[in-house]
């Protein structure tokens, strides 16, 4: 599965993700995000549809992971919070670079980017397969 399927099939997608953690271990060619999702659904209570769960979205098959430094004047400096993101596909036009990588990639890798809100700027990555893993009961919808 890609990232941009993920973000369909997650209850809010990547809207809002929260990322706590991030792991890259290039040996193996993957990539470990700690995140709290967004997992409310639209008939929920207003208290519930602001409701978040753990979980670690894994990706594999990493090509690369980018990640542009802040833009002058916002926050960067850790302050004990997590960084808040939302999804979005990457597209030739997105990164500088990418229409000179996208020939050179293997078949089967997508590029993904998310945007980090506090510091108006991307995580870029490029990579073949990613899940996600709830850490305690997978979310339902309400009945």
């Amino acid at each position: 599965m890609t990232l941009d399927e993920l973000d369909y099939f997650l209850p809010n997608g990547f809207h809002d993700m929260r990322i706590n953690s991030l792991e890259l271990d290039y040996s193996s060619g993957t990539m470990k995000l700690n995140v709290g999702l967004l997992v409310g659904w639209p008939e929920d209570s207003e208290s519930e549809r602001d409701q978040y769960q753990k979980a670690i979205v894994t990706i594999r098959g990493l090509c690369f992971c980018s990640i542009d430094p802040p833009y002058p004047g916002y926050r960067f400096f850790p302050d004990g919070r997590p960084i808040v993101v939302g999804g979005d596909p990457a597209r030739a036009d997105h990164l500088q670079s990418l229409p000179d990588l996208l020939p050179t990639f293997p078949e089967g890798v997508w590029c993904y980017r998310f945007f980090v809100h506090e510091w108006n700027a991307f995580i870029h990555i490029a990579a073949r397969e990613a899940e996600v893993a709830w850490i305690g009961p997978k979310p339902q919808r309400a009945k």
